[in-house]
């Protein structure tokens, strides 16, 4: 009897470590699937951006836009969820190339409107195609929009595609970096002309060449900023120019310095060996060693 209700107590143990199993395992699994569902469904829109397409001649060495060049983009949306209040949502698009989209839903063209309404119960794709010219500039224009489309939900607004892109061209971007480089070239000119200084050197002709490459820099800047590109990377290469010359002077000057003061000791070493050399054969003619 004793062994019976021992036997029945362990397989209700046994029984209830397995009900505990499964329920740990459950959790873990739930756990893991809404990690994953989280994962896959960032966004919260009611709507998936099956594809999207961008085509633009780009400056040279960059994703930027070529000013000027044609901007051609394709979007393609769907899975509208069936879930959304009233069965309906709103498709507001805004463009910085001051052109107008065309709409295709389910392969058949729609008129253009805004906003642009979409029955979530019927329609399965939208396309959204846009062609125009990127702004003509004269400065590096930045975080253009090329196409952005809200989806609005009532009184609810969430971002479905944002397409920004810098504008540019070859000149600007030539102009910026040479800007850069013969600001970096003064730091360093700058640099060899304080050491020299403090060194006690003449760095006149240094510090000359110094000053005009800061006057052409900020030449360059203000060029730059009235829209003149050409004229600014012209500015800016004298700069740096002016700058290589400055550093050129500089360290000349306190190399020139380290040279004589090496001279300096090498005679000092010649005129001790020679005064050595000197006292070793008078001691040898009063000891008469000839």
């Amino acid at each position: 009897m004793i062994s019976v209700k021992i036997n029945l107590f362990l397989e209700k143990k046994a029984l209830a470590k397995k009900l505990l199993f499964f329920l740990i395992l459950a959790l873990f699994l739930t756990l893991i699937m809404s990690v994953s569902v989280a994962t896959e469904s960032p966004n919260p829109q009611f709507v998936v951006v099956k594809s999207e397409h961008i085509d633009y001649d780009k400056v040279s060495g960059t994703e930027m836009v070529k000013n000027g060049s044609k901007v051609s983009i394709e979007v393609v949306l769907t899975n509208f969820s069936k879930v959304v209040e009233g069965n309906k949502s709103e498709l507001i698009f805004h463009s910085d190339l001051g052109v107008l989209p065309s709409i295709i839903v389910d392969e058949i063209p729609r008129e253009y409107k805004t906003p642009f309404v979409v029955d979530h119960r019927t329609v399965k794709e939208v396309k959204v195609t846009l062609s125009g010219d990127a702004p003509e500039v004269n400065k590096r224009r930045e975080n253009v929009t090329l196409l952005n489309i809200t989806q609005k939900i009532k009184e609810e607004k969430d971002s479905v595609i944002d397409i920004k892109r810098d504008v540019s061209s070859r000149a600007i971007e030539d102009a910026l970096s040479m800007w850069y480089e013969a600001n970096e070239t003064i730091a360093k000119a700058n640099e060899a002309v304080v050491n020299a200084e403090e060194a006690g050197l003449n760095v006149v002709g240094a510090k000359v060449s110094l000053e005009l490459a800061n006057e052409h820099l900020n030449n360059s800047l203000r060029l730059y900023s009235e829209g003149k590109p050409e004229e600014a990377l012209e500015a800016a290469n004298k700069a740096l120019n002016y700058a290589k010359e400055a550093e050129d002077k500089a360290r000349a000057a306190i190399g020139g310095k380290r040279k004589g003061n090496v001279a300096i000791i090498a005679a000092v070493v010649v005129i001790a060996i020679v005064a050595l050399l000197l006292v070793i054969q008078k001691r040898r003619r009063k000891r008469g060693i000839f």
